[in-house]
C-alpha cells in the first residue's frame, strides 16, 4: 500500500473534489484515528498532518490518436490499465503491419501529479525521454521498451508503468492450415474406396467402404482428438455411400438402385419404400431429395410436409451438388437450407446457389462464383471492419464455398464466401485461400466441430489476443482461462485421377484459436 502525507485542508480539498459526498465524512472520520492522531488538548487546524491511502498515481485512462488509413481508428482501441503490475496494454491487438514507431498519446491521471515522463529505450526510430506534462503532442516510437513515470511533488509518491502496443505477428483473420494438422481417414484397412462423413447428434458419423469390399462405420465426438470408434458394418442393400445424409434425428442412404433408407444410429437401417433419384440432403427432421413420378423428376420429402411436389426447375442442378446446409433467421419461421453448384441434366456446371424455404425452391443467386460441381458448402464465422468499429472487426456468420471441379475440368483452389446466406458471394481474400500443400479435391465433405482450448489468464496480455466474442463460450478455472474454439474440418475428397483421398485436414482462422477478452 501507498501512502502520503498531507495537510488537512488539502485532505479536505481532495475529499471534495474525489470521493462522492456521501463518503465524505466517513472518510474525515477515519482521519481523526490515524497513527499522527491529535489528543484531545490539541486544537485541530487546517495544518494538521494525516497519513491515508491515496490512488493519485493512478492512470486513469490511456489512449492513441487517430491517423489515416488503416490507422485512422487507433483513438477507439482500448487500452487496459494494469494498476497492481504497472502495466498498460491493449489486449486486442492491432492489425499486422500496424507502424508503431511515431503514435501520440493521450494519458490521464490525477491533478496532484506534478511529473509524467515517458522513457523510450531500444525503439528503431526514437530512444529518449518525453517530458510529458510539457510536451504531451510528441511522438512515442512503441517498437522498443516504453515507460511511464508519474510522481506527485516532490517524488513523495511515484510509480512507474509499462506501455505495450500490441501488434499481430500474423494475420489473425487468415483461415490457417498446417501439414500437422492432418490424419488419415477411420478406415478399419489402408486405401479405402469411398467414404461419407456427416455430423449427427454432435458426432461425426463416416460411413467407408474398404478396399476387400466391406463397410466400416466410424464416430467420434471429438474430430481435434481424432479419436474414432470403428466397427465393421453389415447392410441389408448394397449402398450408394456419396448419397448419405442427416436431418436432426436420422441418417438417410440409397441403395443402388435408389430406395430409400433410414437409420436412427447408422447400425441398424430400415427402407422407407420410397425410390429416389438423388438425395440432397437432411432438412429440420426430414430428407431433402428428386424422385420420378408420372409427370417425371420432382422434387421430394421424407416424411412428406410442406414441399410444394412440382416438376424440377430446367436449371436445377441434379448431379454433385455441394453439401445441403440449413440456417435459421429472424425474418422466417422456418430454416432456410442451400446447397450451390452442380451438374444440370444436360451435364453443365452450374453458378447458382439454390434454397429452400420449407416448402419451393428458389434460384438464391446466380453467377457470383464460377460454374463448378462437387464444392464443399462450409458454415463458419468470418471478421469485418464494420461501421465504427474501424480497426477492430467484428466478428460475423459466413458461409465459404471451397473446392470442386471448374467447367474446363480443372480443380478450383479459390474460397468464396457470402456474408448474407448465400444471397451474394466473392471471392475471398488471400488470407482464407487453400495452403499450396493441400491438393486440389472434388467432392470432400466438411464437418465444423468445437475443441476446448485454454489460455493462461496472467499471460493474456503477452499473447496474441483476440477481440470480444459475444457468442463465444468460455470459462475460468483459477488462472486458466477455457473457450471453445471451432475448427473446419474437410474429409477425403477426390483427386485429379478420381482416387480417394485418405486425408482429413484441419483449419481455423487465427483469431478464434487466440483467447478470447473475457
Amino acid at each position: 500500500m501507498i501512502f502520503y502525507r498531507m495537510k488537512r485542508k488539502a485532505l479536505l480539498q481532495y475529499f471534495s473534489k474525489y470521493i462522492p459526498a456521501t463518503f465524505m465524512l466517513a472518510a474525515i472520520s477515519l482521519s481523526a484515528v490515524s497513527c499522527n492522531e491529535k489528543t484531545t488538548d490539541e486544537p485541530e487546524t487546517d495544518e494538521t498532518e494525516t497519513i491515508i491511502s491515496l490512488p493519485n498515481v493512478a492512470v486513469s485512462s490511456f489512449s492513441l490518436k487517430g491517423e489515416t488509413g488503416v490507422m485512422s481508428h487507433l483513438d477507439s482501441v482500448f487500452f487496459s490499465v494494469d494498476l497492481e503490475n504497472g502495466v498498460i496494454f491493449n489486449a486486442d491487438s492491432l492489425p499486422k503491419g500496424a507502424k508503431i514507431d511515431k503514435l501520440v498519446a493521450t494519458i490521464k491521471y490525477s491533478d496532484y501529479i506534478t511529473s509524467a515522463k515517458i522513457i523510450m529505450d531500444g525503439g528503431t526510430t526514437r530512444r529518449d525521454t518525453i517530458d510529458y506534462i510539457k510536451h504531451a503532442g510528441d511522438s512515442i516510437d512503441f517498437t522498443g521498451n516504453v515507460r511511464l513515470v508519474i510522481a506527485t511533488e516532490k517524488e513523495e509518491m511515484k510509480k512507474t508503468y509499462t506501455i505495450k502496443v500490441n501488434v499481430h505477428k500474423e494475420n489473425p483473420d487468415s483461415l490457417v492450415w498446417t501439414e500437422m494438422a492432418q490424419s488419415p481417414l477411420p478406415s478399419r484397412f489402408a486405401s479405402p474406396v469411398t467414404q461419407k462423413s456427416v455430423e449427427l447428434h454432435n458426432k461425426a458419423i463416416s460411413i467407408i467402404q474398404e478396399n476387400d469390399g466391406s463397410y466400416t462405420l466410424a464416430a467420434t465426438d471429438d474430430l481435434y482428438a481424432n479419436s474414432w470408434t470403428k466397427e465393421e458394418l453389415s447392410l441389408p442393400f448394397t449402398p450408394d455411400i456419396r448419397s448419405l445424409a442427416a436431418s436432426e434425428n436420422n441418417l438417410f442412404m440409397l441403395d443402388n438402385q435408389g430406395a430409400l433408407y433410414s437409420s436412427p444410429d447408422g447400425k441398424s437401417w430400415t427402407p422407407t419404400g420410397q425410390t429416389w433419384a438423388r438425395i440432397i440432403g437432411g432438412y429440420s427432421d426430414t430428407v431433402l431429395g428428386l424422385a420420378f413420378n408420372d409427370t417425371g423428376l420432382v422434387y421430394a420429402q421424407y416424411p412428406i410436409k410442406d414441399l410444394n411436389v412440382i416438376p424440377v426447375d430446367a436449371d436445377f442442378p441434379i448431379n454433385e451438388i455441394s453439401n445441403f446446409a440449413t440456417h435459421t433467421n429472424k425474418w422466417s419461421s422456418n430454416p432456410i437450407g442451400f446447397f450451390c453448384g452442380g451438374a444440370l441434366s444436360d451435364g453443365t456446371l452450374s453458378d447458382a446457389a439454390w434454397a429452400f424455404d420449407g416448402s419451393n425452391w428458389i434460384a438464391l443467386s446466380k453467377g457470383n462464383f464460377p460454374t463448378l460441381k462437387g464444392a464443399s458448402l462450409v458454415p463458419y464465422h468470418a471478421f469485418r471492419a464494420t461501421g465504427a468499429s474501424g480497426i477492430t472487426p467484428v466478428e460475423i456468420d459466413a458461409w465459404f464455398v471451397i473446392g470442386g471441379q471448374l467447367a474446363d475440368g480443372s480443380f478450383n483452389r479459390c474460397i468464396y464466401i457470402s456474408y448474407d446466406n448465400g444471397v451474394n458471394w466473392k471471392r475471398a481474400d488471400s488470407e482464407l485461400s487453400l495452403p499450396s500443400f493441400i491438393p486440389a479435391l472434388t467432392s470432400f465433405d466438411n464437418i465444423v466441430m468445437a475443441s476446448s482450448k485454454e489460455s493462461n489468464i496472467t499471460d493474456a496480455w503477452t499473447t496474441s489476443a483476440n477481440l470480444k466474442r459475444p457468442r463465444v463460450s468460455w470459462s475460468v478455472d483459477g488462472d486458466m482461462l477455457k473457450w471453445e474454439c471451432p475448427y473446419i474440418y474437410l474429409i477425403g475428397g477426390f483427386n485429379n485421377d478420381m482416387t480417394l483421398s485418405n486425408t482429413m485436414w484441419r483449419g481455423v482462422i487465427n483469431r478464434l484459436a487466440s483467447a478470447p477478452i473475457i
